[in-house]
């Protein structure tokens, strides 16, 4: 039986715009969060936004050095291949087992690619990505492994990260539009093996790039923002 969901906090609301903001550098790695400003930004007590920030560190996303200051974590290049670890062992199980089952009410996944559709000329990869974690949620869903969805999402921010800073490529969203679609289309058609290679390919290209930018400039995803470097190495407080 599935649980209802729990309601949502104060502090979980301010968990996910701090997330959406330091996925998308709108937060910068080594920026100081400043807690006053951030309890007049969201109106609220220092209470839950301690709480959403001590999720943020465990999530690796913050760094926090005490009685000096709250900064925004660099890159954290094995977080990211751990996270395309979890979503590989996981997530392509799940379309094994969506392609196996026949009579799927896939009118969700199906909504939601519509949607993508439409955005898809005209939207910044930025405005895509909760879509793009609505379609991947709504497959969990439908295999009854919403939880599980749940899990990846709260360890994916890093891969997110290198999503976000592989975008201004080009021509990325309308890539993964093509690869939704391949992906309900080998649903339907019940083609396991399709589907598997279509969801393996769409979740390594972050990896992929990352990989590939470690090769030319090592030093290029920092895993500790410079200004906590000089923190620690003065023992600053």
């Amino acid at each position: 039986m599935i649980q209802p969901l729990r309601r949502r906090s104060l502090a979980d609301e301010i968990y996910d715009e701090l997330r959406r903001m330091i996925v998308t550098l709108e937060l910068k790695p080594g920026e100081t969060l400043v807690e006053k400003e951030l309890c007049d930004r969201f109106a609220v007590s220092r209470t839950p936004l301690r709480e959403a920030i001590l999720r943020l560190a465990d999530h690796g996303l913050v760094e926090i050095a005490p009685q000096h200051a709250t900064f925004v974590a660099g890159i954290d290049v094995r977080a990211v291949r751990q996270a395309h670890f979890l979503r590989s062992n996981l997530e392509i199980p799940l379309i094994r087992q969506l392609c196996a089952t026949p009579g799927l009410d896939l009118s969700r996944p199906r909504a939601i690619l519509i949607e993508q559709q439409v955005l898809m000329a005209d939207t910044e990869f930025a405005t895509f990505m909760p879509l793009d974690d609505a379609f991947h949620q709504s497959l969990f869903e439908l295999g009854g492994l919403r939880e599980i969805w749940s899990v990846i999402h709260s360890r994916k921010a890093q891969l997110d990260r290198v999503r976000f800073l592989q975008a201004p490529q080009g021509g990325k969203v309308p890539l993964l539009v093509q690869d939704h679609k391949a992906i309900l289309d080998a649903i339907i058609a019940q083609d396991g093996a399709a589907g598997e290679a279509t969801l393996r390919r769409h979740i390594a290209g972050a990896v992929i790039f990352m990989e590939q930018q470690l090769l030319l400039e090592p030093d290029a995803l920092q895993t500790r923002p410079r200004r906590m470097e000089t923190a620690a190495e003065t023992g600053g407080t």
